[in-house]
């Protein structure tokens, strides 16, 4: 039985899929589907390009303008165009770029059909860019804020290194919500004598940072809820306001758990970590605990005083010399938590007027 090959039905080569050989099938189905000019309307302030129902965040911090445009474009290209199948892969080569147009060589390489070869296709196709505001940015332009988050200080003033750990705290929280909350933004930030105010963009956000704060913190917290107008459908809006109380004492200081002098050596999710100055113990205490409710704050780690061993003898106080005032104490050596060196540097407090030794490290 001899088997006729039909020739291909537009150029007489020989057929291979519905009557067409590989040249004339891949131009009957192209890797692509392309219009140009393609139009792109950016954020002039983020970055962002618009598609249909809103507007496509660029993800990363890119400064140089010429790497932004390229970036959108890639985007809106892989918008724009139709694939033939998912397999299909893109690359674009910049050819020619003005102030506004972008002229770009648009490489195509994947199978028309799983019976043919991979090959490669080129277009030519223009971008023309426009720009206007998006939605995020006009709200953070305008002052849109649904939060207010202050942060305080029980009895004393938000010291800087805890600024600076908020503010990444802050930060952190917001670029990860980047792209997914369009409220995701810090509209203010204001430092004044009493902590630090942050006006939020989203009160989802906002919420997230508090929890954050409260829980590594062990922070007193209160949520506050004010009627600021009404929406377009007639449903009222509400602003809240998270106020974070920071505790009174902080890593070093001296507190009093169950009447017993303590130094907080610890302070987070896991906690309040202290250690016993009388009994030379380690343990920890959380909001829920009934030790909790015995805590008072004694002094800050200012008031450590450092000391040298100046005489260590068998079966003999230790001497150690205030190394500012020179003032003479004797310590019994069992009060030490490891051995006393002639020399060796020690530190400690007095505590209602008691004398202790800190743990050496």
């Amino acid at each position: 039985m001899i088997r006729v090959t039909l020739p291909c039905y537009q150029c007489g080569e020989e057929a291979i899929l519905e009557g067409l050989c590989p040249t004339c099938y891949r131009k009957k189905y192209p890797l692509v589907e392309v219009r140009t000019p393609i139009k792109i309307t950016a954020c002039k302030r983020c970055g962002s390009i618009k598609i249909p129902g809103g507007w496509k965040t660029i993800p990363g911090n890119i400064d140089d303008s010429e790497e932004l445009m390229n970036t959108q474009a890639s985007y809106a290209i892989g918008l724009e165009v139709g694939l033939l199948n998912p397999a299909v892969e893109l690359t674009i080569d910049i050819e020619n770029r003005l102030d506004r147009v972008l002229h770009v060589d648009l490489i195509a390489y994947g199978m028309s059909h799983k019976k043919l070869e991979p090959h490669e296709e080129h277009y030519p196709v223009e971008l023309r860019f426009h720009y206007a505001t998006c939605g995020t940015c006009g709200m953070m332009s305008g002052g849109y804020h649904e939060a207010i988050l202050q942060i305080r200080a029980d009895e004393r003033e938000v010291s800087q290194e805890e600024i600076t750990e908020i503010l990444r705290i802050v930060t952190d929280k917001t670029v990860s919500k980047y792209g997914q909350d369009t409220k995701a933004f810090v509209t203010e930030v204001t430092e004044n004598k009493f902590g630090m105010d942050l006006r939020i963009g989203s009160e989802h956000l906002a919420k997230r940072i508090a929890d954050q704060l409260e829980s590594q913190y062990l922070a007193e917290r209160k949520d506050n809820y004010k009627l600021i107008g009404q929406e377009k459908g007639g449903k009222e809006k509400y602003r809240i306001t998270i106020l974070i109380r920071l505790p009174r004492f902080q890593i070093g200081d001296f507190v009093k758990v169950n009447n017993s002098p303590c130094q907080v050596i610890s302070l987070g999710k896991g906690g309040l970590g202290c250690f016993d100055l009388q009994t030379r113990e380690s343990f920890t205490i959380n909001p829920k605990s009934a030790k909790w409710r015995t805590l008072e704050f004694l002094d800050k780690e200012t008031v450590t005083r450092e000391y040298m061993v100046t005489m260590r003898a068998f079966d003999q106080p230790i001497q150690i010399m205030d190394s500012k005032t020179f003032e003479i104490l004797e310590i019994d050596p069992s009060r030490f938590d490891s051995p006393a060196e002639t020399g060796g540097t020690v530190h400690g407090v007095f505590l209602e007027g008691t004398f202790y030794l800190l743990p050496m490290n």
